[in-house]
C-alpha cells in the first residue's frame, strides 16, 4: 500500500514539476517576443489587445440590437394606426388628426432607421487569437506600461508636493 501511494506521489511530482516547466518556458518566450522583439512587438501585442477589447465591447452592445429591433417593431405599428386614424373620418373632441400623417413618417423614418442599425450591427466581431507566450508577453508589457505611468505619476505627484512646501531642487538652477 505504502508503495502504491509513494509511486502516485512520483507521478504527481512529475506531472506538476512539467506544468510548471512548461509555465516557465512560456513565460521566458513571453518574455523574449518583448525583448527581442522591440517596440514592433510591444505596438503589435497592444494592437491585439485593443482589437480584442474593441470585439468584448461590441458583444456587450449587441446586447441591445434585440430592443432596437422592438423599437423598429414599435414605430411601425405605430405608423400603421396613424395612418388608418388619418383616412377615418374626424371626431369631435380628437385634437392634431391633422397630423397623424406626417408623425406616420417620421415613425416610418426612424423605424427604417433602426432596422438598417439591426442589420448592419447583426453578427459577432472576432478579433485576433492570442498564443501562450504572446499573453504573458502582453502582461508582461502592460505592467511595464502600468510601472512607467506610475512612476510619471508619482513624480508629478512628488514634485507638486515639494513645490507647495517651498522646496526647490538646487542643482536644477
Amino acid at each position: 500500500m505504502l508503495g502504491g501511494l509513494k509511486e502516485k506521489a512520483g507521478e504527481v511530482a512529475e506531472a506538476t514539476t512539467g506544468a510548471v516547466q512548461g509555465r516557465m518556458d512560456t513565460a521566458k518566450g513571453g518574455k523574449k517576443l518583448v525583448d527581442e522583439g522591440g517596440p514592433s512587438a510591444k505596438a503589435a501585442l497592444l494592437a491585439k489587445s485593443a482589437a480584442n477589447d474593441a470585439v468584448v465591447s461590441d458583444k456587450e452592445a449587441s446586447k441591445h440590437i434585440s430592443l432596437m429591433s422592438l423599437r423598429a417593431e414599435r414605430l411601425e405599428s405605430a405608423a400603421k394606426k396613424l395612418r388608418e386614424a388619418a383616412g377615418m373620418p374626424d371626431v369631435e373632441g380628437i385634437e392634431g388628426k391633422e397630423k397623424f400623417a406626417s408623425l406616420a413618417d417620421s415613425f416610418e423614418e426612424r423605424a427604417a432607421a433602426y432596422s438598417k442599425a439591426v442589420s448592419l450591427l447583426t453578427g459577432e466581431m472576432e478579433g485576433p487569437a492570442f498564443s501562450d507566450v504572446e499573453t504573458d508577453a502582453l502582461r508582461l508589457v502592460l505592467a511595464q506600461e502600468g510601472y512607467e505611468w506610475a512612476y510619471e505619476k508619482g513624480a508629478a505627484a512628488a514634485g507638486t508636493a515639494a513645490r507647495s512646501v517651498g522646496y526647490t531642487d538646487a542643482s536644477a538652477a
